[in-house]
């Protein structure tokens, strides 16, 4: 393989994929371990902590010629030296830096009852919470963590003897069961009522704090039915996972918007400015009613 065929690959895979490799790579080269006589050990065990750092050290190589024009453009626009130093970063991990403090913010004000300001305009709403499962499936996260919480500590009661390790690790479970619910309660604060709107020009997408963008209608060639779950669709009609984005609370899509060739449009997807691909994929309370809306706009 050329080089700058990897170098290809490395930029259209994204983080999240490439962490999956890197777990997918450890859990194989502890198979490997296990299976290994004991003078390999050694040398396994160094490969499979390296190979994931590997991994992620390889895209942020392949990053950085963008990772240079941003540090130019911050440079040239007299920009202060954390907004620098942030422009060396990937803008996946700025990205999920900001989500995490919208979330934050977004849990206090939940508890303080707050009520999240509507910043979209009027136009016909394209609700996605009325009868998908974003509700059921927070329910089932809290009682699942509070459930977790005595069997956790049990286990480990269980298993581990050492005071000091046991201490740390319950300290460690109670951190990760607290973002968990921060989380999960600034996200439902964030996406509010849960709904697009459809404007006479444009399609406003708003999902909390992970999307926010304007979509042109004249950007949109036609919406088609997912009748299918989602891999099973995307074999079907040959496309490609970089060629697709998906814009749900939680659910799986039941509509795709298939995009012009030639449009361009960005939005802000988990607190990162991203090019829409050709399909994006959206679940939709009345699918029918974006359909009916789209018809009219062609008929006039």
């Amino acid at each position: 393989m050329q080089p700058s065929s990897l170098a290809s690959i490395l930029r259209t895979t994204s983080w999240r994929d490439l962490a999956g490799w890197g777990l997918a790579a450890l859990f194989l080269v502890s198979i490997a371990k296990a299976l290994a006589p004991d003078a390999a050990k050694p040398f396994l065990r160094n490969a499979g902590l390296a190979l994931p750092l590997l991994l992620l050290m390889a895209k942020d190589i392949a990053h950085a010629p963008d990772a240079w024009q941003r540090l130019r453009s911050a440079h040239a626009a007299r920009a202060p030296w954390h907004a620098r130093v942030t422009a060396l970063l990937p803008p996946e991990l700025v990205g999920m830096l900001r989500l995490d403090r919208l979330l934050w913010i977004g849990c206090f004000r939940r508890l303080r009852q707050q009520t999240a300001a509507c910043a979209l305009p009027e136009g016909v709403a394209l609700t996605y919470l009325e009868r998908g499962a974003y509700g059921t499936a927070t329910a089932v996260v809290f009682v699942s963590l509070l459930l977790e919480l005595p069997v956790h500590v049990l286990l480990l009661n269980l298993f581990v003897a050492d005071a000091g390790t046991l201490a740390l690790l319950h300290v460690l479970g109670a951190v990760a069961v607290l973002y968990t619910l921060a989380w999960v309660l600034g996200d439902r604060w964030h996406i509010g009522a849960g709904r697009h709107v459809m404007t006479d020009d444009a399609l406003h997408l708003r999902v909390g704090a992970r999307v926010d963008g304007v979509l042109p209608l004249a950007a949109i060639a036609r919406l088609e039915t997912v009748d299918a779950p989602l891999p099973a669709w995307r074999r079907r009609h040959g496309v490609a996972r970089r060629d697709m984005l998906l814009v749900t609370p939680f659910d799986q899509p039941n509509c795709v918007l298939v995009l012009e060739e030639d449009a361009r449009v960005d939005i802000l997807h988990w607190q990162v400015k991203r090019r829409l691909p050709r399909y994006v994929f959206l679940y939709l309370d009345r699918p029918e009613l974006l359909a009916q809306q789209l018809r009219r706009r062609v008929a006039a």
